[in-house]
């Protein structure tokens, strides 16, 4: 399987705490962290080499209130947080499914600058390959296809 979906398992980090679960071989890779944001404050978390066309299902727990934003790194360096593909407000608990558009590093942002208390997040990221899409086939030149329309049109 693609080796940059599996660097999920290993890019999704905050201060080197990471749990995870599934073989590193799959198809699919499973990761959970929990994340403080103090108040008044933004967080984020990595999501390394996505693949496009990967799914990906996010669950959020927190004991408050925060913003959340997915957004590539592409999106953050030159757009900064206007162009994202997830965006919402949630309290206690949401959950969420992309499908990755193009290739990079994703960011989760936690949002904490409206609250008066620091939140703890649990986030939960399940990523799975999409299909790979066959490229149609080329006839040869020369080859049957060719030979068929040639007769084809021989008749007209």
């Amino acid at each position: 399987m693609p080796r940059p979906l599996l660097a999920l398992a290993a890019g999704l980090a905050l201060g080197g705490a990471v749990v995870l679960a599934g073989a590193p071989s799959a198809a699919a890779a499973t990761a959970q962290v929990t994340i403080d944001v103090p108040a008044g404050k933004i967080k984020s978390v990595r999501l390394r080499h996505l693949p496009r066309g990967t799914k990906v299902s996010i669950a959020l727990r927190s004991n408050g209130k925060l913003a959340v934003d997915l957004l590539s790194g592409t999106q953050a360096r030159t757009r900064g947080r206007k162009a994202v593909l997830f965006r919402a407000a949630f309290d206690r608990k949401i959950s969420f499914k992309v499908t990755i558009p193009t290739s990079d590093d994703y960011y989760l942002v936690f949002d904490n600058r409206r609250g008066a208390d620091t939140v703890t997040v649990i986030a939960t990221v399940e990523a799975e390959a999409g299909k790979r899409k066959k490229a149609p086939a080329v006839p040869k030149p020369g080859g049957k296809f060719d030979q068929t329309r040639a007769a084809g049109a021989a008749r007209i």
